[in-house]
């Protein structure tokens, strides 16, 4: 081997990707970003839990009990409002995480010295959330718990049997044995959504000009929207067959029962296609050949919507900042929708939200990309 050739060899190879400087952001400064942006997002663990405490016993122990728990650095508690019978609404509707009882002559029972029951109610369509809730639930319970015994020991003759403590008795709704395979299931088909439908798109637009069929395109009467309308078409079709083939495989291989409208889903995969569609033909008119267009959607698209969208860490646990940013991921969105119609059988009322946003989104990043997309024809 000539180590001369080698290094000639080297620094044209060099030269050509720092002139390539498209590849060479991406090559260097992506990783850089996601680096510090991820090292804020990514964490498992779960904390300011919003816990509504229906207190229905309104002593002076039950009071204590629920600051107690705002106090644990665990939970932000907060009254439900409205009848009893609506505290699971609040589970539905994302508005709680855990939904907290205390029924009547609670501090009645632990001034006797004798144990009171309180009942939980935790949103189980997340397995891991619902667990590290209840776990938290009783952790601050019991720690609540040993410090009345203790106060009750201290005013009470030594041979009294009797001790204070409370029990919660849990119930996971939407995911009751708590699996993470029901959570997770439909969540990993939006993914895979998103990385067909934009990545196929903007490798394929690219191809066209890669080939030189684009210009032949261009010659013929076809408008720049008919253009645009008939390349992308098809993989709205593909979108919908992917999903129709996935809800299958859901149902059928996993039994996981599809508990809301079908056809809110779909119209909610219609919205989200909506960005997918865009992002990928907005990627088409940044880069010049299929290796930029895939390392562009994988760098500043799969792994950034991967990462923040609650896919797989919670977003409720970031800072602030980067909470900020994840609204503006269609993903979050998407799977907020998918999971609460999939899994607590949600409709329109609970998600427009979710609808509006993927709406707008779709809309923007669709005409940035076609006024784009017109003007490399031109």
């Amino acid at each position: 081997m000539n180590s001369r050739r080698i290094a000639c060899l080297f620094r044209k190879e060099f030269a050509q990707l720092r002139r390539d400087w498209r590849l060479f952001a991406i090559l260097i400064l992506a990783p850089l970003i996601q680096l510090l942006v991820v090292g804020f997002a990514a964490t498992t663990d779960i904390r300011h839990i919003a816990v509504a405490i229906r207190d229905r016993d309104h002593s002076r122990l039950s009071r204590e009990y629920a600051r107690s728990l705002g106090a644990s650095g665990y939970f932000n508690t907060f009254p439900p409002g409205g009848p009893q019978a609506g505290d699971g609404n609040l589970l539905v509707y994302g508005r709680a995480g855990l939904v907290l009882d205390i029924p009547p002559g609670f501090g009645a029972l632990l001034e006797a010295g004798r144990p009171a029951q309180v009942q939980a109610l935790a949103d189980g369509a997340d397995s891991n959330f619902g667990v590290q809730g209840l776990n938290y639930l009783q952790k601050a319970t019991s720690l609540f718990s040993g410090g009345l015994a203790r106060a009750f020991a201290a005013r009470t003759p030594s041979h009294a049997a009797a001790t204070p403590s409370i029990r919660v008795e849990s119930r996971a709704w939407y995911n009751p044995g708590l699996v993470s395979r029901v959570y997770m299931t439909p969540a990993i088909m939006a993914l895979l959504m998103l990385v067909v439908t934009m990545l196929i798109t903007s490798m394929a637009l690219v191809k066209e000009r890669e080939d030189g069929t684009l210009e032949q395109l261009m010659v013929t009467p076809l408008r720049p929207a008919e253009l645009i309308a008939g390349k992308l078409l098809p993989y709205v079709m593909i979108g919908f067959i992917e999903l129709t083939f996935a809800l299958g495989v859901i149902a059928w291989i996993f039994r996981i029962p599809m508990r809301g409208s079908m056809l809110l889903l779909y119209a909610m995969t219609g919205l989200f296609l909506l960005t997918t569609l865009g992002i990928g033909l907005f990627i088409s008119t940044m880069v010049k050949t299929q290796q930029q267009a895939m390392m562009a959607a994988v760098f500043f698209v799969m792994m950034p919507f991967m990462l923040l969208s609650g896919f797989a860490f919670p977003v409720e646990n970031m800072p602030f900042s980067i909470q900020w940013v994840a609204e503006f991921i269609p993903l979050k969105h998407y799977l907020i929708a998918i999971r609460s119609i999939y899994l607590k059988g949600a409709g329109l009322e609970t998600l427009w939200p979710e609808a509006l946003a993927l709406f707008a989104w779709g809309i923007a990043i669709l005409a940035l990309a076609a006024l784009r997309f017109r003007k490399r024809l031109d």
